[in-house]
């Protein structure tokens, strides 16, 4: 295993991943029988020596006439401290991995960096781009007024402007702007009311004009806890809050954030097998359903049964509707 052939040597990183995996020592052995192609113990030794080369606390011993890994030693972990636009240039690069998909060293570089976006969910660069591609359509599929609409509403909660919403012929409500999600399956506004400072919940359909307001000193009374404690208080009386559990194959390739969707109280962990475990409280909704289907392939519903099955039937639905369109 010379040194140049080393770095894309797949036997070379599956012992080194599986060496860094181990939480108590072992016998070479026993190490062996983790692997199917069944490296000899030369190789293993050479990565072993290859560890010692960084400081890594392992070293070889001999008991009961066996062979042991061992450990002396809290093992390095490798702090990547970036600035946001250093971050956004990284995640710029990720497609340029392709080239060496299908080898290991892709692999054990692309789950950390699935590790560090996961933690960093919010800088997500194609997480942003995904959500401005689904403005997009979504969009396109109003008529000119309600996309107008839902522009200065967009724009009312990026630049904190106050909006004159009109919901009928004499009702103007002047808000404050923080979000704009599904609730019960319905596009609605979430802001606050700036005559009496409370929260308030509109639905999209409900407004008919909007008009911004010019001077603007208004502070807002309530922050991003208050405001998720908020839109769960509405789930909660609706009935149709569930906490979603998903197995993910390719974090990479799923948006965990989509537009107009609250996710409440996500969480992300990994399982023995590697595998992304994916948590959220979600509003059982026909968007909820489109979401899922648009992520499906990389992503499996483990919890609830109830929802996967009615997930079921939503495709099955889908797939009739489609064959009687067809049939026509």
């Amino acid at each position: 295993m010379s040194t140049p052939s080393k770095i894309l040597n797949d036997s070379f990183w599956k012992i080194l991943a599986t060496i860094e995996s181990l939480d108590e020592d072992i016998s070479l052995g026993e190490l062996s029988l983790q692997f199917e192609s069944d490296p000899s113990q030369v190789e293993i030794l050479e990565v072993v020596s290859f560890l010692k080369k960084f400081d890594y606390p392992i070293f070889t011993t001999k008991k009961d006439g066996r062979s042991w890994l061992c450990f002396n030693g809290k093992k390095p972990r490798m702090m990547i401290d970036f600035s946001l636009s250093e971050w956004i240039a990284m995640q710029a690069h990720f497609p340029l991995l392709d080239s060496y998909r299908g080898k290991e060293i892709y692999n054990t570089l692309a789950d950390g960096l699935k590790r560090i976006e996961m933690k960093n969910s919010k800088s997500d660069l194609y997480k942003i781009l995904e959500e401005e591609a689904h403005m997009e359509m979504t969009t396109s599929n109003l008529d000119i007024d309600r996309e107008t609409i839902l522009k200065a509403i967009n724009k009312a909660s990026l630049y904190g402007d106050l909006l004159l919403l009109g919901t009928g012929p004499k009702n103007i409500t002047e808000v404050f702007v923080h979000k704009v999600v599904f609730l019960d399956g319905i596009l609605s506004l979430v802001g606050e009311d700036t005559k009496d400072r409370c929260l308030v919940c509109i639905e999209f359909n409900e407004i008919n004009s909007v008009k911004i307001v010019d001077s603007n000193n208004y502070r807002a009374n309530f922050a991003g806890p208050e405001i998720d404690d908020f839109v769960l208080a509405i789930r909660s009386i609706t009935g149709n809050e569930e906490r979603l559990v998903l197995r993910i194959s390719s974090p990479e390739k799923v948006n965990l954030k989509p537009e107009f969707h609250y996710l409440g109280n996500p969480y992300v962990t990994t399982n023995t097998d590697g595998e992304f475990i994916w948590a959220a409280s979600v509003e059982v909704s026909e968007e909820l359903f489109k979401w899922l289907a648009s992520i499906e392939g990389e992503s499996e519903i483990l919890d609830p049964h109830e929802l996967r099955e009615q997930f079921e039937s939503y495709k099955n639905s889908l797939d009739q509707h489609s064959t009687l369109k067809k049939a026509s």
